[in-house]
């Protein structure tokens, strides 16, 4: 294979996190979704050095508590253990038997010279017992180490120096330098040409750099000069000795050392579109002939300047034969020969750590699993509010608007609410009025075809023009030495009671800083041809079941969050439209809805809006619940008090499920007033200091596509994804495979990064925030130099229950089987278990679970649940995951709100 081949082929491992501004949730694992979940993160942890699951003391934990009950241990026991129902060894368990126990009892197994002193100092083992030195005499040949993948791997065996520790700085530097955004006042000279080009400008110099282990390196870079990278990557692995046989290895070795600065050469690379200001001519062939050279230098210094170390020989692991003599006691299983201890010994391993972890996960998924289908099927004798609505309102399906929707339902029974994909099938390259440059807003998958401009009624000066060019006469200003001394005098006083304020009173420093009156008026200037803006509203319209009734005011509800001093903010938009914000897209879709050409095409397609009906957009800001509405000047006289009223009915809403939300802040007390919930959200969004201004999508666990009357009235504890579907308009299971081909791979593309954040903070998550410094507006570092880290941080996934996403489609399971069966992305998330498929039959209520390749059906083993008057009566005073309950909400109740 090609040099070119082989890097193409290491880059599908890299992580496709692209810069901040463009977050993007996604499969943090998306190179091994052809495999089944549990082999896949099996497989990953042996390539990336990370965890698979949680630890086994977490499990045990869950143990404990009751997350994880005897019973799902069994049920997974029963089902993934094969018995023939024979004792393993002559007076011991059958093999399900051994593994019931084992999972119940947490054995701590020592390991290497911890263990040798447990044995020589305690008396962990009974010198007396016989099985202990029949377990040692059969235990097996300790396994040989795994060979070294690169020539650092070797040097560092033999002289305890490692060349990574003289590369990776530099390449750090270089690769940020490369890729900046603007940051640095002095831009890297000649990037415009490549990083491999700008790297033997800037180093190819007369003098050389003064780095010792760099002394030739800049003769070497002038005789290269126009050597393509290609050229450039086999020179290096032959001066490294690297064999033809490994060169794959060590690519891709060498790539995965500093993953995340590769990962993101490699975005800028297939997305320039995504630069947050401007995109640099980055190849992943330039960044990996640059690290090559550096280790050809670097190997070189070390293997010249530092000792040999002697070889660390090996000794017996007797880990396993500890375990395996722990357990014989445990179990009084008799071990009377060696034929017997070899035995047992075989089936102790067979059942090792990360097989417990794997049966441990199950059983903690599982009844996560039986508690929400249990709570849904339920729920389906709870008979639904019936009736013409006063409103409908239609957000986001984000499993943060779950509890918007259930709260306005509470405080308004008369509303009709629904669930769509956050973009509401407009997708459009966006320019705000107050923006640089345009930006996608829709599913990563999609390319915009149209441009959609927001522009101001009355044309003049743009203050965001005024505003761009202060700001960066101020901050090119702070950076020289003349400008920077007087910016500092001048402008120190008023920075410190700005920070003052920030830190002490955030809330009201936030407000005086926006207290410039009303924004100007402005409207969209839509890119978009008639029939295709007919297109979009009908198939929201149908597939939601809007198209049935429509109120006089709809309400199109985009949503997305702000904060202060937060580097992932973009993770907390809307991942429907590509980690933006989605009120534009709200805004867009009722402007089509509300155009009489869109009105006309609609009727020649049997959807009839009617004149009584208006649209009106509106954005949900999720870190502090406000609302904002759009071209509220455009209203119709007859709507402006039916308006008023659903907007007073929504704003009632946000103020409860601040309430709601704020219950998981350690900063709220647990008997916070409802009328200090909105104020103390706002804190947290605005708080210079805070690193959880909201928790994003860390409660996601479920998503559900169906009627609303499936799930109105149900306690889902703000966990669960609200897709509308309604079956009665799809009679082809069209609209159906349309919903499930977005929903299905941007649920699970959330739903897995928080999980692998979660079980790994550090290897796939970015750690916690406290030491991350943002770099050249792509990413977080930690400190001043470090690997880009990638994944979310610890603050956005603390509170996270590692499930894999359980998705609920009001269909019956033959027909679901040949949707998905005709997708090939969501075969393969279906199919290898990267989500949990079920289907709820609308004519049986039956519900049946894909497991094993076919659907089985569901056996409730819980039918009571709590009935309650509010939500509030559910969570008060509890900050944990919560299960379901019943609430009635039948009747209007004033709700206080600041």
């Amino acid at each position: 294979m090609t040099i070119t081949a082989l890097v193409e082929r290491a880059a599908a491992l890299l992580p496709e996190q692209g810069p901040l501004q463009a977050f993007v949730h996604h499969n943090t694992l998306h190179a091994f979704e052809h495999l089944p979940f549990t082999d896949a993160v099996t497989e990953a942890a042996g390539v990336f050095g990370t965890e698979p699951y949680q630890s086994e003391a977490a499990f045990h934990a869950h143990l404990r508590s009751g997350r994880i009950t005897p019973d799902d241990l069994d049920a997974v026991v029963a089902a993934e253990v094969v018995d023939d129902g024979d004792p393993v060894v002559p007076g011991g368990p059958t093999l399900r038997r051994f593994h019931e126990t084992r999972l119940r009892h947490h054995v701590e197994v020592p390991h290497g010279a911890a263990l040798h002193w447990l044995l020589a100092e305690t008396d962990a083992v009974d010198a007396v017992d016989p099985r202990w030195d029949l377990l040692r005499a059969v235990a097996p040949e300790p396994v040989a180490p795994a060979p070294h993948r690169r020539p650092r791997d070797r040097v560092l065996a033999t002289t305890g120096v490692d060349p990574d520790h003289l590369v990776h700085p530099l390449l750090i530097r270089l690769t940020a330098a490369f890729l900046d955004q603007g940051v640095a006042y002095w831009s890297m000279p000649a990037r415009e040409h490549g990083l491999l080009t700008a790297f033997r400008a800037l180093y190819g110099r007369a003098g050389g750099p003064p780095d010792p282990f760099l002394r030739g390196l800049a003769a070497c870079l002038r005789e290269q000069r126009g050597r393509d990278a290609e050229r450039t990557i086999r020179w290096a692995l032959d001066e490294l000795g690297v064999p033809e046989q490994d060169r794959a290895d060590v690519i891709t070795a060498t790539l995965l050392s500093l993953r995340g600065w590769a990962g993101m050469v490699r975005q800028f690379e297939l997305r320039p579109d995504r630069a947050p200001v401007e995109p640099r001519p980055a190849r992943l062939t330039d960044y990996l002939a640059v690290q090559l050279t550096l280790d050809v230098f670097a190997t070189r210094h070390v293997l010249a300047t530092a000792e040999p170390v002697a070889d660390v020989v090996a000794r017996p692991e007797l880990a396993l034969v500890y375990e395996a003599f722990v357990l014989a006691r445990l179990m009084e299983v008799p071990l009377t020969g060696r034929p017997q201890a070899a035995a047992w010994l075989a089936v102790v391993d067979g059942c090792d750590e990360v097989e417990r972890r794997r049966l441990l996960h199950l059983a903690y998924e599982r009844r996560h699993r039986v508690d929400v289908l249990d709570g849904l099927a339920a729920h389906q004798r709870v008979s639904a509010r019936t009736g013409t609505p006063s409103f409908q309102a239609v957000f986001c399906l984000d499993e943060r608007e779950e509890s918007v929707r259930r709260h306005l339902e509470e405080c308004c029974p008369t509303v009709e609410t629904f669930g769509f994909a956050g973009f509401f099938g407009v997708a459009m390259n966006y320019r705000g009025v107050h923006d640089v440059r345009s930006r996608p807003l829709c599913p990563v998958v999609v390319t915009p075809r149209h441009a959609v401009v927001e522009q101001p009624i009355r044309p003049g000066r743009e203050p965001r023009r005024i505003k761009a060019r202060w700001t960066r006469t101020v901050s090119v200003g702070s950076r020289t030495l003349a400008r920077g001394g007087v910016a500092s005098v001048a402008l120190g006083v008023t920075g410190l009671a700005s920070l003052v304020g920030r830190c002490l009173f955030p809330r009201a420093a936030h407000r005086w800083s926006n207290r410039h009156g009303t924004p100007p008026a402005t409207r969209l200037v839509m890119g978009f041809p008639v029939d295709e803006m007919v297109d979009i509203v009908a198939t929201t319209l149908r597939t939601t079941g809007l198209s049935r009734a429509l109120a006089p005011v709809v309400l199109i509800v985009g949503h997305g969050s702000s904060s202060l001093n937060n580097p992932h903010e973009s993770a907390h938009d809307c991942g429907a439209t590509g980690g933006g914000r989605g009120g534009p897209n709200a805004r867009a879709f009722a402007a089509m809805a509300n155009d009489p050409a869109v009105r006309s095409g609609l009727a020649e397609r049997g959807i009839v809006i009617p004149g009584g009906t208006w649209f009106v957009g509106g954005y949900h800001n999720t870190s502090d619940d406000s609302m904002a509405y759009y071209d509220e000047d455009l209203v119709p006289a007859g709507h402006v008090e039916p308006l008023r009223a659903a907007k007073e009915a929504l704003g009632t809403a946000c103020a409860l499920a601040a309430h709601e939300r704020c219950r998981r802040f350690e900063s709220a007390p647990p008997d916070l007033a409802l009328v200090d919930a909105l104020p103390h959200a706002e804190t947290h969004a605005v708080d210079l200091g805070q690193p959880r201004p909201e928790y994003g999508h860390a409660t996601n666990a479920v998503c559900v596509v169906g009627r609303r009357s499936r799930t109105r009235g149900l306690f889902l504890d703000r966990r669960a994804f609200l897709a509308s579907y309604e079956p009665s308009s799809d009679t082809d299971d069209t609209l159906l495979a349309g919903l499930l081909a977005a929903v299905g791979p941007v649920c699970a593309g959330i739903n897995l990064e928080y999980y692998f954040s979660f079980v790994d903070p550090a290897g796939y998550g970015c750690g916690t925030k406290l030491p991350h410094n943002i770099t050249g507006l792509i990413g977080v570092m930690d400190g001043h130099a470090s690997d880009l880290r990638t994944g979310l941080p610890w603050q956005m996934v603390e509170i996270h229950e590692p499930v894999r996403l359980l998705l609920v489609v009001e269909v019956g399971p033959e027909r679901l089987s040949g949707i998905v069966r005709a997708n090939p992305a969501l075969d393969r998330l279906v199919s290898g278990g990267w989500i949990r498929l079920v289907a709820w039959d609308p004519e049986t209520d039956a519900m049946h679970v894909f497991q094993d390749g076919t659907f089985q059906p569901h056996a409730p083993e819980r039918t009571a649940f709590p009935v309650v008057g509010r939500s509030v009566e559910v969570y008060a005073g509890s900050r944990d995951h919560l299960g379901c309950a019943h609430v009635l909400a039948e009747v209007d109740v004033p709700v206080p709100v600041a």
